[in-house]
Formats: structure tokens, C-alpha cells, sequence
């Protein structure tokens, strides 16, 4: 009896061991870090960069109201050369030394966040999202790169494209 106790303690405890490790190693393989030099992701790759691209704040640090953070700044876009019309946008991550794609918006959705119609970017006109917020219940830093895809009237496929920092500096502790 005392053998099969000891046996049954042993497992359980490798059982403990092994789960831990896979927990742990599962957080240890994403290494946010820092963009310097990565290539863009290939969608953006070889596209003229005419569309203006900016976030205010610029570094953004994380508020916190009941179980959910908030990184809460703007997003604005401006093509001063000439009208077009967005085809794609979204944002991508860093991680891993890379950035990787976080999501694709609908078209439908930038007419609703930045007030154009049926995704058409006026020639010098600016267009803002003034709550593009990042939410979530953990607390942590990262890199975000907000990117655009738009088609001239002369069918020219053109981009913008402009980084922002979210840090895990919370600023209502």
C-alpha cells in the first residue's frame, strides 16, 4: 500500500512538472523586443509609399479600469498626392524578430472609424480614428506596425504604413 502511495505521489508530481514546463516554455517563446531594421512584411514590400500613416500618442501607456487595460490613442491617415481608394488595412505585431499579421480589417469598418465613404481617401484630406484602442486583461508591452493599401484612379497600388509602442508602464496604479 505504502509502495502504490508513493508510486501515485510520484506521477503526480511529474504530472505537475510537466505541465508547469510546457506552461512556462509556451511564454518564454515569444520575445517581443524592439523593431530596428526588419524587413516589412511582404505586402507592403515594393509598393510607393504615398499614404501619411501617424499615432498620438506616439509611446502609449496603459490605463487600467476594472479587469481591463486600455492603451488609448489615435490613428490618423492623409494622402496629399491624390485621391485613392483603401483596399486593405490593418496591423501587424511584433514578435519573434518579425511582424506578424494581427488582423485585417473590413473595408466597411474604415468608413465607420475614419468617416470616409465607401473607403475613399480624399487628396489632402485627413481622416481619423480617435479611439483605435488596444485592450486587454494582461498587462504588457509590444510593437504595433498599422498599415494601409489603397488603389489610385489609375489603378497604382500605393501604401502607408507607421509603427507604435504600447509599453506595460501603467499610469493609474
Amino acid at each position: 500500500m505504502f509502495q502504490k502511495s508513493k508510486t501515485k505521489t510520484m506521477k503526480q508530481h511529474v504530472t505537475f512538472l510537466v505541465v508547469l514546463s510546457c506552461y512556462i516554455t509556451s511564454f518564454a517563446q515569444v520575445n517581443y523586443g524592439t523593431p530596428t531594421n526588419e524587413p516589412l512584411p511582404d505586402k507592403l514590400q515594393g509598393l510607393e509609399r504615398i499614404i501619411e500613416v501617424s499615432h498620438f500618442p506616439k509611446k502609449v501607456d496603459p490605463i487600467k479600469k476594472g479587469d481591463t487595460y486600455y492603451w488609448m490613442h489615435n490613428t490618423a491617415l492623409l494622402c496629399a498626392e491624390k485621391e485613392l481608394t483603401i483596399i486593405e488595412f490593418g496591423a501587424y505585431i511584433f514578435y519573434n524578430d518579425t511582424w506578424n499579421l494581427r488582423q485585417s480589417y473590413p473595408l466597411k469598418s474604415l468608413d465607420k472609424n475614419f468617416g470616409t465613404k465607401n473607403q475613399i481617401i480624399a487628396k489632402g484630406q485627413p481622416y481619423t480614428w480617435s479611439d483605435n484602442w488596444r485592450t486587454g486583461d494582461t498587462n504588457f508591452g509590444g510593437w504595433a506596425l498599422w498599415f494601409f493599401i489603397g488603389k489610385t484612379s489609375d489603378g497604382q497600388t500605393v501604401c502607408g504604413y507607421e509603427t507604435i509602442e504600447t509599453t506595460n508602464n501603467l499610469l493609474n496604479k
